[in-house]
């Protein structure tokens, strides 16, 4: 598996896609603190139940205020990862040297989980740090010690997005087409996102909503001591849904005529 890994990255190294994203996730701070700059200067209160980032503190949130950027594209990055070569027929290269179709879906899954770690970092900091310049530090109101409460939020924030891009991976493995595949992992993110919330209109399939990883991503206020109490929840669902949609993805994959 390392010798894939380390041929991962030499691909990686020289593909324009992942310096797109990382720069869409790079400049996204700069767009959004130049946004707030601008509505205060209109008259406008910053508020966090709404804005989800006022100030450096509550700039660990950048996840949260940017959920559906960030699968949005780090689900096309895989949809084109993946598909690019089923399509090629790059893909027989390595299976054809022995190489177990586990080791390959898994080598392409951390790649996928890497990306998306240092993507959302990058977004992170660079959140704090301009939010922490336009609006100062500041802090998360009702939070005592930060510090704990930051690398809590962080990690259960990565999680959720890891398990929908664990979601994107089988998608993409099943598909085996860059183009059918994005349309699959747009139409799963909007109605896994906001259909999930119908379940809450009826009595005994309400609990089904927080099921789904994007319900908690999209719908929760990680700001707010009821929410931050569901933590716990939030990973145990996220790394069931990893575990499952792994599997599926590496069965069928194990299964595939690959031509």
């Amino acid at each position: 598996m390392l010798n894939l890994l380390t041929a991962e990255k030499i691909k990686l190294r020289r593909s324009k896609k992942l310096w797109i994203v990382l720069g869409i996730l790079s400049l996204l701070p700069i767009f959004q603190v130049a946004n707030s700059l601008m509505a205060v200067h209109y008259g406008n209160e910053l508020v966090q139940p709404v804005d989800t980032v006022i100030n450096g503190a509550t700039g660990i949130l950048m996840m949260e205020k940017n959920g559906l950027t960030i699968l949005l594209v780090i689900g096309a990055f895989i949809s084109f990862l993946i598909g690019e070569e089923f399509q090629n027929g790059t893909i027989r290269n390595a299976l054809s040297l022995g190489r177990s179709r586990t080791h390959y879906y898994l080598s392409k899954f951390v790649v996928a989980a890497l990306l998306s770690l240092v993507g959302v970092i990058i977004l992170t900091a660079l959140g704090m740090i301009s939010f922490s310049i336009a609006f100062g530090f500041g802090e998360v109101a009702g939070i005592n010690d930060y510090f704990s409460y930051a690398i809590q939020a962080f990690l259960t924030l990565y999680v959720l997005i890891l398990s929908n891009v664990s979601i994107f991976m089988m998608i993409s493995f099943l598909t085996k087409n860059s183009g059918i595949s994005l349309i699959w992992t747009f139409i799963y993110t909007i109605a896994a996102g906001f259909g999930a919330p119908i379940f809450l209109q009826t009595e005994h399939f309400k609990q089904l909503t927080y099921w789904f990883s994007l319900s908690f991503l999209f719908y929760s206020d990680f700001a707010k001591t009821a929410d931050i109490g569901k933590f716990p929840e939030m990973i145990l669902v996220s790394l069931i849904t990893i575990v499952l949609s792994s599997a599926i993805g590496i069965l069928r994959f194990t299964r595939t005529d690959i031509k």
